[in-house]
């Protein structure tokens, strides 16, 4: 990979860059500030996002140039030549000269890069707990810690026994210091490269075909590059074989006929060229290279001008032709080959010996050579290359395969009431806070599917938390959604609770999405708007999961239905599982022609949150603020459950999680729906059941 213009040098050596990595680069940064970093460190501003992604973008192309300038400085400490350095889409490259001098000298080499991201991981990991301890910004411990993290990540993907990542590269030399064969034991590593690219691009291709891994086409394209990079270093290892320890002495074309620049093309077609075999000639005055002028080179030269026209106004400058010496490798000088002119001038003591061209290695490559001095030994043992594919393929499962499952865990807790402005009538300042509690849900990897339950986490189907079938771009939208209309809904609660008046309107839950599978496909249709459930009237969309969610599942429910200038009546069984574990008949649905007319002006910041379980905490926090009554009374007060308008406060599951980060939070006490609270007293915490608001506020007076 050649690098397309010049970063800097470093004791010599070329740091460069391809253009592909301008595409990575700014892929990379907006990555960072818009998804990244947001998802894990909420609160902060836009710029302070942007400001971390450069900063962490500088710092992780600055490990990767360490990273290879580690290879660099060894193979200089081991005789060979660095033509520099290249950042591209897939990482970064050093590039040698010639060929490792031994095996030793391979291995060294290729385990210098990870020892220096190793170093690198944990610098970053001391750092990150120094300044975490230091209570520093969530910025600064956002970017130390994810420069650990991607550190480490790198250093495992490196260290894979494939070529030519560094660990195939550590596999090869073993393998060539047992076999005493290079050819043999690159042969032996390609294999293993092989089988991860396959595993990388089957992957990649399963889960950006099925939608499971929307990210999956980039593993689809660094197995191909593996799998690219593996052949080629196969075929380079044969023709290496096939010179054997070849010089250039040996093959070089000796004693070249040599012209003067000052010589008329006309006389060097007709005195020089048609007079020998050779299509090339440099170009010496005084014994000193000039240059190289070949035949076709002058054939270009209109006949009228060739009486008129020199070999020096054609020839190629000496500083573009490769000069090598008759020692040299073969292989190294079929390198320099690959440019133009295609032609080497060979010298010794500054004086010109020979030429060589690709069609004198090509001639070397067909002669029959003696089978003795060929390297292809058909006796060795599999058996260690069984053993490290193995380990590959179940190194790459573990990491890349995502099981259907979810790992659910202890969320963020956060205080609501510093989301919260209101405009229009007087507040007063929360003394305390109502903590919001959650749910973490992370679908795990195969090694963390088994490290979760070697922990003894709850982990659950993913259906439980995403219904089978459905989008999960779509379905995550749905629940901020629904988390923005209980927001409303939660303000509307609290006002009324306040004596003032509410206005809150809704004309019935209209079906926006069905779930496969689910009791309400056979029965529902998208567009359908429930008006009624049990003969209850339906004015939102909670109206509808509320009574369906406080139920055990199976049970039967009489729901009223429009369906264009149509009304009928059908009836559903609930079933468990719809979203957290609760009872649900398979619908999503939003609110038709929702509004709130509230008495003053309401914001909230906006939170990557989904679902109504913040309700009661909402409530109970803008209770706070716009009465006089001073609720929290200095406590932090967890808190978890749906609202409705008349401030009826429902169930939402995952209690035992939940009350694990409220103690975590700090909470003095916890209030959960009153269904729910044998769930939530294995934490030890302090926990009061409520079936509504009011009851809320008389547990905390």
């Amino acid at each position: 990979m050649e690098s397309s213009f010049t970063l800097f040098r470093v004791r010599g050596i070329r740091i460069g860059a391809n253009w592909s990595w301008l595409f990575i680069l700014a892929f990379f940064t907006w990555s960072f500030a818009t998804d990244i970093f947001p998802r894990t460190y909420h609160d902060l501003d836009s710029s302070t996002y942007w400001a971390m992604a450069v900063v962490a973008i500088v710092l992780f192309f600055g490990a990767l140039i360490l990273h290879e300038l580690g290879h660099a400085f060894r193979a200089q400490r081991e005789g060979m030549e660095i033509e520099g350095i290249t950042l591209w889409v897939f990482g970064g490259v050093a590039r040698f000269k010639g060929n490792f001098p031994s095996a030793g000298a391979e291995f060294r080499i290729a385990i210098a890069g990870p020892l220096v991201t190793a170093v690198i991981a944990a610098f970053f990991f001391v750092v990150t707990r120094g300044v975490d301890a230091a209570g520093a910004s969530p910025s600064v411990i956002g970017v130390a810690d994810y420069m650990f993290r991607i550190n480490l990540v790198l250093l495992g993907f490196n260290m894979v026994p494939a070529l030519p990542l560094d660990g195939g590269r550590v596999l090869r030399s073993y393998l060539w210091y047992r076999r005493g064969s290079y050819t043999a034991a690159t042969v032996g590593a390609a294999r293993i490269a092989r089988g991860f690219a396959f595993v990388l691009i089957g992957f990649g291709a399963l889960g950006f075909v099925t939608g499971a891994n929307t990210g999956g086409i980039w593993f689809v394209f660094i197995g191909w590059f593996l799998l690219q990079a593996a052949q080629s270093e196969v075929a380079y290892a044969k023709f290496r074989q096939s010179l054997g320890e070849r010089r250039v002495g040996d093959l070089m074309t000796r004693s070249p006929e040599v012209v003067e620049p000052g010589m008329t093309i006309a006389s060097f077609i007709d005195d020089v060229a048609h007079m020998r075999d050779h299509s090339s000639y440099p170009v010496v005055d005084e014994g000193r290279l000039l240059g190289l002028v070949s035949l076709r080179r002058a054939g270009r030269v209109p006949p009228e001008e060739r009486a008129t026209t020199k070999v020096q106004d054609v020839m190629v400058p000496a500083g573009d032709v490769p000069q090598i010496r008759t020692d040299t490798d073969v292989t190294e000088a079929a390198i320099a080959l690959q440019k133009e002119p295609g032609r080497a001038v060979v010298m010794a003591d500054d004086s010109i010996v020979g030429i060589l061209s690709s069609s004198d290695i090509a001639r070397a490559l067909e002669r029959p050579r003696d089978p003795d001095q060929i390297e292809a030994p058909r006796r060795r043992s599999r058996r260690l290359l069984w053993i490290v594919g193995a380990v590959v393929v179940v190194f790459a499962v573990g990491v890349l395969y995502q099981p259907p499952v979810v790992v659910l865990g202890p969320g963020t807790s956060f205080d609501v009431s510093e989301d919260i402005g209101i405009r229009g009538v007087e507040t007063d300042a929360v003394d305390g806070g109502f903590l919001l509690t959650s749910v973490s849900v992370q679908q795990p990897t195969g090694f963390g599917f088994l490290l979760a339950v070697m922990q003894g986490k709850e982990v659950a189907p993913k259906s439980q938390v995403v219904p089978s079938g459905v989008d999960e771009d779509e379905f995550f939208e749905e629940q901020r959604t629904l988390f923005e209309q209980t927001q409303r809904i939660a303000a509307a609660a609290a006002a009324k609770a306040a004596g003032m008046e509410v206005d809150i309107r809704g004309t019935g839950a209209v079906v926006s999405a069905l779930i496969p599978g689910a009791p309400a496909v056979d029965v529902l249709e998208e567009g359908d708007v429930i008006t009624a459930v049990n003969g209850e009237p339906v004015r939102l969309a909670d109206d509808v999961g509320r009574p369906i969610r406080s139920r055990p599942r199976g049970t039967r429910f009489e729901i009223t239905v429009e369906r264009g200038d149509r009304t009928r009546t059908v009836q559903l069984n609930s079933r468990e599982g719809v979203v957290e574990g609760a009872p649900g008949i398979g619908v999503f649905l939003e609110t038709r022609d929702f509004e709130v007319e509230l008495p003053f002006d309401i914001t909230f910041r906006e939170r990557e949150i989904g679902g109504p379980s913040a309700g009661l905490a909402y409530a109970l926090a803008i209770y706070d603020l716009i009465e006089a009554a001073n609720v929290a009374d200095g406590r932090d007060v967890a808190t978890t459950g749906t609202i409705d308008l008349d401030g009826r406060v429902g169930p939402v599951g995952g209690l035992e999680e939940k009350a694990i980060s409220a103690k975590s939070a700090g909470a003095d006490l916890f209030l959960v729906p009153e269904d729910e609270v044998r769930d939530a007293r294995t934490s030890g915490l302090d926990v009061v059941g409520v079936g509504t608001l009011e009851d809320a506020l008389s547990a905390l007076s």
